[in-house]
């Protein structure tokens, strides 16, 4: 999925699947000392593998994951660095606010919005 909306928490500019892929991470409870294969990531947040990929590769960017080497059965993996972990966790009621506002699947097309 394209997404054109940029957020910036901090000093970070992540678009929609980076929020995706952060949220996923976070809310595992498992976010230190785990890999994550791209492939993983992709089925677990309902993204294409090129999107997921891509998404990554901005992730690392901007130091929130870095490449944790190759499986044989798993293909490309990333974990998420030390430094990134206490920036999630001081952003995550941000991310988690994001990804539920943009989380098209929690409305109904009936719904009116409000602010």
């Amino acid at each position: 999925m394209q997404s054109n909306t940029i957020f910036t928490l901090g000093s970070a500019r992540l678009d929609k699947t980076e929020i995706d892929i952060l949220h996923f991470v976070d809310s595992t409870g498992e976010v230190r000392d785990r890999r994550w294969s791209v492939t993983e990531l992709a089925e677990k947040c309902n993204l294409f593998a090129s999107d997921a990929t891509a998404a990554v590769d901005m992730l690392i960017l901007n130091g929130l994951m870095e490449n944790d080497g190759e499986d044989d059965l798993m293909g490309r993996m990333v974990h998420v660095p030390d430094i990134a972990q206490e920036w999630i966790e001081e952003h995550a009621d941000t991310i988690n606010s994001l990804y539920y506002m943009n989380d098209t699947s929690l409305f109904d097309e009936d719904e009116t919005a409000s602010a």
